[in-house]
């Protein structure tokens, strides 16, 4: 059954509120046993709307969706569940507990986000609403739909179970920070599919930030563009994160392309990274690291049993692994792996990506990143390097870095690794214990 919103009053003029009449409809829905919501053509200028069990939002082509400036009309959520990070989640559409939820259709939800709003100017704006924020809800759907421009994270997915995100178009602001694209947090059995995305922050990254087991997810078929990480895993994540495959992606006009931060004391296992095209800006596009958040009172944890094949990377930069004495990174594999390097090492003041800004590290730390080799690997226990082909992306460019530093590496294994001629001074392959 079909519930249009504007015979419950909603008006669509772009001035009028009508979240009360789209959430009367919603409500009617589901009491009467669920159906179709129906958005038509129009600016629907909303506060918070809360989606219910048995309920399918259905935006028709050129209806828009678009969160109100008025902090009164966003009542507080939750708390965020981000350790000591102080503050509430609000957001324009939520839900809570609910079953067999779907937002569809050619239309948009946007969240007003607009504006550039550099690290200097957040940290004093308080009213940042995400835009879609899910909590315990199961059999999810997001098709089709364009969601843009929130002011917080785009799509957080908390603790959600059997979920679908297929051909979402993500759109935030570039010069915003913690406009992430979809975040599936302490999640079980996701699908993200056939997404375009383009952030201020990360485009998808998986979290647990409450501590849930977060396992099963698939993403694949997706163009990534972020100002920071396309795909990660952590920072916030304080219970295990495994079975996770990424693949058939593309990645560009990116920072940190693929990234794995171990900062609060979990696990990561059992991912693979696959059949891939990166274009990335940052010193270390690749990164694997175990690094407490804060050194004076670490959590540590364990990153194992990861794969990244079939990758083709341009980008000056270089993979950075990096274990702790006390608990190396376990059984890396790349295979079939081609990088183009589009420009010189900086060694100057370079430093492994510290991942998150809430961090206290050790200033004692030994900088590794200062070796000039396109792998640096460090307290690593089973690494694999197979069919590495390192060449310049510029025949006429002058080659500055070998190929690998291996440093407390054990079962090492380099197959087939060729680049072109070392320059005088760098060893090929540096190996230390």
């Amino acid at each position: 059954m079909s519930y249009n919103v504007k015979h419950f009053g909603a008006i669509g003029d772009g001035s009028t509120l009508d979240h009360k009449a789209i959430q009367s409809a919603i409500d009617d829905c589901s009491r009467n046993g669920g159906g179709m919501v129906l958005v038509p053509q129009g600016a629907y200028l909303c506060g918070t709307i809360q989606i219910r069990s048995n309920v399918c939002l259905h935006l028709e082509m050129g209806a828009i969706i678009r969160g109100a400036d008025n902090p009164a009309l966003f009542p507080e959520i939750c708390k965020t569940p981000y350790g000591n990070l102080p503050g509430q989640i609000q957001a324009l559409i939520w839900a809570d507990g609910v079953d067999n939820v779907s937002i569809t259709g050619q239309g948009i939800i946007d969240g007003g986000g607009a504006s550039p709003l550099p690290p200097s100017a957040a940290a004093e704006v308080k009213f940042r609403p995400a835009l879609v924020f899910y909590r315990d809800c199961k059999n999810v759907k997001f098709l089709d739909v364009t969601l843009q421009y929130s002011c917080f994270w785009t799509l957080h997915l908390m603790r959600c179970e059997d979920v679908m995100v297929r051909g979402l178009t993500i759109l935030a602001d570039m010069n915003r920070i913690n406009t992430d694209g979809i975040d599936p947090d302490g999640c079980k059995n996701v699908i993200i599919s056939d997404c375009n995305i383009k952030t201020g922050d990360d485009c998808i990254v998986i979290k647990s930030t409450e501590g849930d087991l977060c396992e099963n997810i698939t993403v694949t078929n997706c163009i990534l563009s972020s100002r920071h990480a396309a795909l990660k895993i952590g920072t916030e994540a304080t219970g295990s994160v495994r079975n996770i495959t990424f693949n058939n992606c593309i990645i560009y006009n990116t920072d940190v392309a693929l990234a794995l931060y171990m900062k609060d004391g979990s696990v990561y296992e059992n991912m693979v990274f696959s059949n891939m095209v990166i274009e990335a800006r940052n010193e270390f596009p690749i990164i694997l690291d175990i690094t407490p958040r804060y050194y004076k009172e670490p959590k540590i944890g364990r990153i194992r049993n990861i794969t990244f094949d079939n990758i083709t990377v341009t980008a000056k930069g270089r993979c950075y692994i990096e274990g702790i004495p006390e608990q190396p990174i376990e059984n890396i594999r790349f295979r079939n792996i081609i990088w183009n390097v589009s420009g010189p090492c900086n060694l100057a003041n370079t430093t492994k990506p510290p991942g998150a800004r809430r961090v206290e590290i050790d200033p004692d730390r030994l900088n590794h990143a200062l070796h000039p080799y396109q792998f640096i690997a460090v307290n690593v226990d089973g690494l694999l390097l197979s069919d590495i082909r390192i060449q310049q992306e510029q025949s006429d460019s002058i080659p500055d870095r070998g190929r690998l530093y291996a440093d407390h590496v054990r079962d090492l294994t380099v197959e087939r690794m060729d680049s072109f001629e070392v320059p005088a001074g760098i060893d090929p392959i540096l190996i230390r214990y």
